[in-house]
C-alpha cells in the first residue's frame, strides 16, 4: 500500500455501489417476475441448477470443511448430515428449522463432548 493511510471515502463508495447493484438487480427481477412463467422451461432450468448449486455446496461441507468443522471427523460429519435429513424426512413441510436445529445441536454436543465440558 505504499505508505498511504486507507482512506475511509473510497469504502462507502464501494459500499454505496454495492448497495445500489443489489437493488437494482432485485427491481429487475420484480419487474419482470409477472412475465415470467412458473412452469416454463427456463424456470425448470433454474430450479435445476439452484437444485445442483446446493447439493454441491453441501457435499464440499461436508467432504472438504475449511476451519474448525475440519477438526470434524468425517464420518461424524456424515452422520450429522443423515440424522438431520431423516429429521427433515419425516415431513419435509414442517421439518427444515428441526433439521437444521438438530444438526447444529449435534454438532455443537460432538464439539463440547470431544473438548470435556460434557
Amino acid at each position: 500500500m505504499n505508505g498511504e493511510a486507507f482512506d475511509v471515502s473510497v469504502a462507502w463508495w464501494a459500499l454505496a455501489g454495492a448497495a445500489v447493484t443489489n437493488y437494482a438487480w432485485r427491481a429487475a427481477g420484480a419487474l419482470m417476475s409477472g412475465r415470467v412463467r412458473a412452469e416454463g422451461e427456463f424456470s425448470k432450468w433454474i430450479t435445476a441448477i439452484t437444485y445442483a448449486l446446493m447439493a454441491g455446496l453441501t457435499v464440499r461441507l461436508l467432504m472438504l470443511p475449511s476451519g474448525m468443522l475440519a477438526q470434524v471427523p468425517w464420518w461424524i460429519r456424515l452422520a450429522i448430515a443423515a440424522v438431520a435429513m431423516a429429521v427433515m424426512l419425516t415431513n419435509p413441510a414442517r421439518r427444515l428449522i428441526p433439521a437444521l436445529c438438530t444438526g447444529c445441536a449435534l454438532t455443537l454436543f460432538y464439539g463440547f463432548w470431544r473438548s470435556g465440558w460434557a
